[in-house]
Formats: structure tokens, C-alpha cells, sequence
């Protein structure tokens, strides 16, 4: 009887920490996502067209823009000049589309900055205030401010950036989730120690029935 009750002890104190370990991978995958997903605006390239987004962040976060149209095969040198204004409930900010990046494609790509009085601020803090972002749920509204005549009518979508990718982290308050990027190995883990332990029980409630049935 002893080692029976040993036995149930362990078996217990293997599955709570099984199923606390269940709950804080769910928990960390599910914050992962929400930290880590690109929210996409449609907007169309005309003076006073306006979109608007439901953001949720863990912190104060600040904007992190990226345009996106497709490519109409101009010279790539030329960057038509593109103007946006940003609201959050604690902050507004206008932002000019910089030069696109990366190899001509099907599709171009240009980062948004912050129009900042102060020049400084604006290369060190391109995405505006810290907290325009802040903790909890918020919403983003975009405005059209100016477009070139290149541009005007377009349509087109701005990427909210997520405070941290798989590859780098934009953000160190966020540290505690990178982990949680490969979340499939840790739950295959989970998979095959919960048939281990369902094994054991099993095994264990037969032994138990044993001297019963004689």
C-alpha cells in the first residue's frame, strides 16, 4: 500500500505540472501571435480617404508603418511623395513614405516616417512618440494627407509592424515571448510526456484492481 500511495503521489504531482505546463505554452503562443501578426489597412491613395484598426499591445508601443502598392513599372528612382496622418488615442502623427526597399517586384514596398520637428527625433524615433500605442486595446486611424498625381486613386494597404518578429526583436520588453515562436516542438514535447503519463496511470489503476479481483 505504500508504494501504491507513493505511486499516486508522483503520478499527481507529474500532472499538475503536465497541465501547468499545457496552460503556459497556450497562454505564451496566444500572447506570441498577438505581438507578433502584421495588421494590414486597405487604404486608398486620396486626399482625406481614411482607414481605421482595432490594435491590442502588452506595453506602450510606438508606430511601426510599412506602404504597400503594387508597381506600376515607373522609374524605380523616383519615389512619388505619399503623406499620412496617424491617430491613436494618445497620439497624432504625420508620416511621409521614405525610398522603397528591396529589388523592383511585383509589389513596392516603403517604410513610413514620422514627421518630426525636431531631426534628431526623427531618425532616432521614426516611428513617433513611444507610447503612441498604448497598453491594452486601442485603435489606429490613418488619414490621406498628401499623394502625387502618380499615386492619386491608388489602392493600397499600410502594415502596422508588430513589436517583434521570429528573426529579430524590435522591442526587449517582449524577450519573455520569442521562446514562444517555436511553441510546435515544445507541444509535441507535452504530446508524447501526456501519453507517457496516461500509460502510467493506466498501468497503475490495472495493478491496483488486481488484488481485488482475487
Amino acid at each position: 500500500m505504500k508504494g501504491e500511495t507513493v505511486a499516486r503521489v508522483i503520478l499527481w504531482l507529474l500532472w499538475s505540472l503536465w497541465t501547468l505546463a499545457c496552460i503556459v505554452l497556450v497562454l505564451g503562443a496566444l500572447a506570441n501571435y498577438l505581438a507578433s501578426r502584421t495588421q494590414t489597412l486597405p487604404l486608398v491613395l486620396q486626399p482625406g480617404a481614411t482607414a481605421e484598426i482595432t490594435v491590442y499591445r502588452f506595453i506602450n508601443d510606438p508606430l511601426r508603418l510599412r506602404l504597400r502598392y503594387a508597381d506600376d513599372g515607373a522609374d524605380p528612382a523616383i519615389d512619388p511623395e505619399v503623406r499620412l496622418r496617424a491617430q491613436t488615442p494618445t497620439d497624432q502623427t504625420e508620416f511621409l513614405a521614405k525610398s522603397r526597399s528591396g529589388a523592383p517586384e511585383a509589389e513596392t514596398t516603403r517604410a513610413l516616417e514620422s514627421v518630426e520637428r525636431d531631426r534628431f527625433a526623427a531618425s532616432y524615433f521614426g516611428y513617433g512618440r513611444g507610447d503612441a500605442l498604448p497598453r491594452g486595446r486601442s485603435s489606429l486611424r490613418l488619414t490621406v494627407l498628401e499623394v502625387d498625381p502618380a499615386l492619386a486613386g491608388r489602392a493600397a494597404s499600410v502594415d502596422l509592424l508588430p513589436p517583434m518578429d521570429v528573426l529579430k526583436l524590435t522591442d526587449l520588453d517582449y524577450l519573455w515571448l520569442w521562446p514562444f515562436f517555436f511553441w510546435q516542438p515544445v507541444a509535441l514535447l507535452l504530446l508524447i510526456a501526456g501519453g507517457g503519463l496516461a500509460t502510467a496511470s493506466i498501468a497503475l489503476r490495472r495493478w491496483q484492481r488486481r488484488p481485488r479481483a482475487r
